[in-house]
């Protein structure tokens, strides 16, 4: 059974206290960055060393589950990101509790729509078989994902009691 790596790195030492909470993922971030870049350097110098195929199946695992994890880092980065730009432009508490719970659900939104232009402006060669259809299809997954997420994370309203 193999460590989890990345999620070790990703905790790390944590500072207790308000303020110290708000810069925790901060934290985890540039941990995970400079976790990425050592195992990167593992991964080349395990390629380098020949034969050493097991050494660069282990460094291959640690930096894919390193980017993993910095990916939810950095998403969770980007969902704080917006919460304090809802928190700025707030004029009530009832709005800024109501803009910060939609901060997880507009930023997946943006970030998903960002993926899909991209996709959209990428080079058919480095697209799995360099063909329009290639495209479209991943176009299209993410659009689904979309879909699923804001199906999944839209406030529900409460069910009516039915009466008997």
């Amino acid at each position: 059974m193999q460590h989890d790596l990345a999620k070790t790195i990703r905790k790390g030492w944590r500072p207790e206290g308000k303020a110290a909470e708000a810069k925790e993922i901060v934290g985890q971030a540039t941990r995970l960055e400079r976790a990425l870049k050592v195992a990167e350097k593992w991964m080349r110098a395990a390629r380098e060393a020949g034969g050493a195929s097991e050494m660069y199946a282990e460094a291959q695992y640690a930096r894919d589950s390193i980017e993993e994890e910095l990916s939810r880092v950095a998403f969770e980065l980007a969902i704080q990101r917006n919460q304090s730009f809802y928190r700025t432009h707030s004029s009530s508490a009832e709005g800024d509790k109501n803009l910060n719970d939609a901060a997880p659900r507009e930023t997946l939104a943006e970030m998903l729509l960002n993926t899909y232009g991209l996709l959209r402006e990428l080079p058919a060669e480095v697209l799995p078989d360099e063909s329009s259809r290639a495209r479209y299809e991943l176009m299209g997954a993410l659009m689904v994902a979309l879909d699923a997420a804001n199906a999944k994370l839209e406030p529900r309203e409460p069910e009516a009691k039915q009466t008997a």
